[in-house]
């Protein structure tokens, strides 16, 4: 007995051992080459690939085709694994390799038909010839890759062979990425549940903004857990587009004399970070070309970029171009009725393959409005219409005409073909040209209709009536300000007409008070704005509370917190104890505030920017009626005792999970962000694969704007700034930005979380244009040649 334990004693360190050597090689044996010379018979001539001291690649080629077949292979060597899950995300095949877990996303967007509407759109229009032999290059190189390089560790663990990549999952991305913008699918469904529920002036108050038409068609009645749960589940596991800053300035407003753009994605963090970050340039005598990109992956041209003559960022534009329609259908039940006549409805078999499991056919039919959404939510006959399945909808031709515009005047030809995704772009030039405009399209509505909630299919009079044209956006283009700013706010220059699910305006309002409080604005200057914790709008709030509050019977330990708050400085880094105490009495104050809701229903609308709005307007209407408390029957509670509740519900929490010395309640215990790798979602890989927890500063409506996703997590932060970027048009070739951890995905890269620390601090790195900076910089060289000769 003796002698076999011994044994064991001196196997089991053997065998860990040799575990971990494998894995060690498994990881080491894939970091993408650095120095030296690669044979790549596929190209055409010899390419270029320098990387800088902070892992960037700079890509020279003489030739758009081995440009962009080189750009697929640097790719795909340091993102493979995201680029193969975001493509299974878009196209609905997440089920093929992890089970049974991926069938409600599957479901959901095979039901949505995001590819198949691009699949038979092409058919239809065929990509222009320049845009779909760079795009088919970029994945030969993809694809070059796999065939001929080791596959990362995942692959290999995972039992996963990736087909072939094609162009059809740069449309992939394109749909994921549309999908997480699509707040309406979340609220219009909600708001159309609610109003059963609740009489109509309460029901208004839920709203962003409130308006005359309060006309209903259709009711769901059902339950909408699945459509909130697969967005749930997409956004923590791949990051989804959920907010973000810009800012534009002319060179009046610049201490440089140049325009200036800031840009600030907000997208739910991931482990690797959304953005490929690569410089492109094509040393075409008859055709250069240039690009500083910031590529989604599997897109091949940059979603934002600059270059020497022009820089562009995005915010989501959060414009309502999505609705809902209740459709009627005839005796046969193969067609719908629309003002009195039979329409047919085509219809499709998806056949989702599950990995250990059987195939699941899922059965899809497609309206005049557009897909039906019988198998995601419980009510039946329920269409999705929205502008992304219009046919003149040219996403990847928009992002190549914008990348390659040499005007300012053709870059608003490469944003107006652009139908879905909503978006805002950010746009400054060398030539001083500001401006904000809106890509994608925007429908005209008749003025009976509501569409905040499902509509009637059958009636004419729910249907659109056309589509406002590029030039009847409410773009804004060189105001004499000279300052231009975006957060996902209700446009400036917007009408009635338009519709949104803007978010709360604080981000804004603080941003575009402190652009026009300064006469010019420097590089350094604009990085401590962009990185900045305060908030305009936490004054007037705190200030309320504090009124409403500040007689009320509290124990020594609420007065000790009382005094916290009172004395906050109303930043909120990591330390400040102040901050925890206002934003847990608000979180509380949501639920607290909107208790006639079903728990259920109140965790969806806690999620929705409305109810920021709401609460926003209820803390400056004394009377309200969402102040009583609705499970008590023996009172009519007014604001007072609703705040003052609120604030002693936030001390109790923060005692029992931090005890009783309030100066450990700081902000950064609550406030932590996690960035989870696609696999790390439980328990032991989240321990294996993760990063972090680490204590962040910011919050939900600060300019930096760390945050939680929804209501069920507190303050976990789930999304923020995707990248920094400002680019000042007096030195170009030099701008400054950001990850959030680094440009790799492989765990031994010197380049995987090289910018993590910088980032989370607040801190800059150089983007480098300049060929003189690049080759000072340089920490790698490779030259990849079609036939390598010794």
């Amino acid at each position: 007995m003796k002698s076999c334990l011994g044994k064991i004693i001196y196997v089991i360190p053997l065998i860990g051992a040799l575990v971990l050597g494998c894995l060690y090689y498994l990881l080491i044996r894939v970091i993408p080459y650095g120095d030296g010379v690669l044979e790549m018979p596929i190209l055409q001539e010899k390419v270029q690939v320098i990387r800088d001291s902070e892992g960037i690649p700079h890509i020279s080629a003489k030739n758009d085709r081995d440009a962009y077949r080189v750009l697929g292979y640097v790719m795909a060597s340091e993102r493979l694994l995201q680029m193969e899950m975001l493509r299974r995300v878009g196209s609905g095949t997440l089920s093929e390799i992890i089970g049974k877990k991926g069938l409600e996303i599957d479901k959901t967007f095979r039901t949505l038909g995001l590819v198949e509407h691009f699949r038979k759109s092409l058919k239809e229009r065929p990509l222009p010839t320049e845009i779909k032999t760079k795009m088919e290059s970029f994945f030969e190189g993809v694809n070059y890759f796999i065939e001929h390089e080791k596959l990362p560790i995942e692959f290999v663990l995972g039992g996963i062979t990736p087909r072939k990549f094609d162009l059809y999952d740069s449309y992939a991305v394109v749909g994921y990425m549309a999908y997480s913008f699509a707040a309406f699918m979340r609220h219009d469904l909600l708001m159309d549940k609610l109003q059963r529920d609740l009489d109509e002036k309460l029901w208004n108050d839920l709203q962003v903004e409130p308006t005359r038409h309060s006309i209903m068609t259709a009711k769901i009645h059902g339950e909408l857990k699945s459509i909130f749960q697969a967005f749930n589940d997409l956004n923590n596991s791949f990051g989804g587009f959920e907010g973000s800053n810009a800012w534009a300035l002319s060179s009046k407003k610049t201490r440089s004399g140049r325009a200036m753009l800031a840009s600030d994605p907000h997208i739910g963090f991931s482990l690797p970070g959304i953005w490929f970050e690569a410089h492109l340039k094509i040393e075409d005598p008859s055709n250069p070309y240039e690009i500083y990109g910031h590529f989604l992956p599997n897109i091949p041209f940059a979603v934002m970029g600059h270059d020497f003559k022009k820089a562009w960022g995005i915010t989501i534009s959060y414009l309502d171009d999505m609705d809902f329609y209740k459709e009627k259908f005839s005796a046969s039940g193969n067609e719908t009725i629309f003002d009195g006549r039979e329409l047919p409805i085509e219809r499709r078999l998806e056949v989702i393959k599950v990995r250990g499991g059987d195939d699941f056919q899922l059965p899809v039919r497609v309206t005049r409005n557009g897909p039906l959404l019988d198998e995601i939510i419980e009510d039946k006959g329920i269409a999705l219409k929205w502008t992304y399945y219009l046919p003149d909808n040219h996403p990847i031709q928009g992002f190549y005409q914008m990348g390659r515009a040499q005007s300012f005047e053709d870059f608003q030809r490469g944003v107006s073909v652009v139908g879905s995704p909503g978006l805002n772009i950010i746009y400054a030039d060398a030539d001083d040209n500001i401006a904000r405009l809106n890509l994608g399209r925007y429908p005209i509505r008749s003025e009976l209709s509501d569409s905040r909630v499902v509509m009637d299919g059958s009636s004419k009079e729910d249907a659109y009536k056309g589509y406002y044209e590029f030039s009847q956006m409410p773009h804004n283009i060189n105001p004499e300000s000279g300052v231009i700013a975006s957060a996902n706010n209700r446009p400036l220059t917007a009408d009635e007409r338009f519709r949104g699910m803007w978010q709360p305006r604080d981000r804004f309002i603080t941003i575009l008070s402190r652009l026009m409080a300064k006469d010019k604005w420097s590089v350094e200057e604009t990085m401590l704005l962009q990185t900045s914790v305060l908030n305009s709008e936490v004054e007037w709030v705190r200030e309320q509370l504090i009124e409403e509050i500040d007689t009320a019977n509290f124990s020594p330990l609420e007065m000790s917190a009382l005094d916290e708050l009172k004395n906050w400085d109303m930043q909120t880094f990591p330390n400040r104890v102040g901050a925890s105490l206002y934003h847990q009495t608000l979180f509380q104050l949501k639920f607290n505030l909107f208790d006639e809701l079903e728990r259920d229903d109140a965790l969806k609308y806690c999620g929705l920017s409305a109810s920021w709005y709401a609460m926003q307007r209820m803390l400056k209407r004394e009377n309200a009626k969402w102040w009583d408390y609705s499970k008590t029957t023996d009172k009519i509670e007014t604001r007072k005792d609703i705040l003052i509740k609120s604030f002693k519900d936030a001390v109790a929490i923060l005692k029992n999970e931090y005890g009783d010395d309030i100066s450990k309640w700081t902000w950064g215990r609550l406030h932590t962000l996690e960035f989870a790798h696609p696999l790390g979602k439980s328990f032991p890989l989240n321990k294996i694969l993760n990063l972090g927890p680490y204590p962040v500063m910011g919050g939900y409506n600060n300019v930096n704007n760390f945050r939680q996703v929804g209501c069920k997590d507190g303050f976990q932060v789930k999304s923020g700034p995707s990248t920094r970027r400002i680019i000042d048009f007096s030195e170009p070739g030099k701008s400054y930005g950001i990850l959030p951890l680094g440009i790799s995905a492989h765990y031994l890269s010197p380049f995987f979380q090289n910018q993590r620390e910088r980032f989370l601090s607040g801190k800059y790195r150089l983007q480098l244009l300049s060929k003189e900076l690049i080759e000072r910089s340089a920490a790698t060289k490779l030259e990849i040649t079609p036939h390598y000769k010794e």
